[in-house]
């Protein structure tokens, strides 16, 4: 079974703390910024996100149960 994709943009991301905020949207509605870990971000060598890409992700949680975003994909242009 494939996971449901969602699509955002990065709000921000400090790549020496690893974390950041993806601003996304479910049916047309807002929703709360979802929180993404450097180590659910897909790409090769250092994983880095920046300020206003383009990204789609799964939903996940956090040990904490908090929700997070898996498996965040850079969209291409």
């Amino acid at each position: 079974m494939s996971e449901e994709k969602f699509y955002g943009e990065v709000l921000w991301f400090d790549p020496k703390r690893g974390f950041g905020f993806i601003g996304w949207e479910k049916e047309g509605v807002k929703q709360k910024d979802m929180f993404v870990h450097f180590s659910d971000v897909t790409v090769e060598g250092f994983k880095t996100l920046y300020k206003h890409q383009k990204v789609s992700f799964g939903l996940g949680v956090n040990k904490h149960g908090t929700p997070k975003a898996t498996n965040v994909e850079i969209m291409k242009n």
